[in-house]
């Protein structure tokens, strides 16, 4: 049962997971007044069907330049790390 719960969590998207769409920004704050803003390009299933969510990043610091580039990460993982959506 405990296996079925946590696999159940895994693949279920949770209510900040269906904030998450194409075209919409997020943010988060890190220590070191960094600042991540991810946009979603696209959502897609892995092999597996577990959807994964495509993004480009914009890393800013006061004390570095500002850098972008596009990666990858599950749903429910995305939805966790960027909790802030941005109004568009």
């Amino acid at each position: 049962m405990m296996l079925a719960l946590q696999v159940d969590k895994w693949f279920k998207s949770g209510s900040r997971s269906d904030e998450v769409k194409v075209g919409a920004e997020f943010r988060k704050e890190r220590r070191g007044n960094i600042l991540e803003i991810a946009k979603v390009l696209e959502i897609v299933p892995d092999p597996m069907g577990v959807p994964h969510v495509h993004y480009q990043v914009s890393i800013q610091s006061a004390h570095h330049e500002c850098f972008e580039e596009q990666r990858t990460l599950g749903l429910a993982s995305f939805a966790e790390r960027f909790g802030k959506a941005l109004a568009n």
